[in-house]
């Protein structure tokens, strides 16, 4: 199974955890996994998240920067 790149995320903090490189986050709720041995996670998706994660970073920055904080 080819794991969907919409419901993978990298976040910053897992159980108050804070790891340099990030968690990832895979949502399972709504994935059918019955039959499902193996779970397959293209690494090239892992860096588009990552790199998603770090503009949204310097955005919220920059966002604070504008507002004074």
């Amino acid at each position: 199974m080819i794991f969907p790149p919409g419901k993978m995320r990298v976040i910053e903090v897992y159980d108050a955890k804070q790891s340099e490189e990030g968690w990832l986050e895979l949502d399972i709720r709504s994935v059918d996994l019955e039959g499902a041995g193996k779970i397959y996670i293209d690494l090239d998706e892992i860096e588009e998240l990552k790199a998603r994660r770090s503009a949204e970073t310097d955005a919220l920055e920059r966002a604070k920067k504008l507002l004074g904080g």
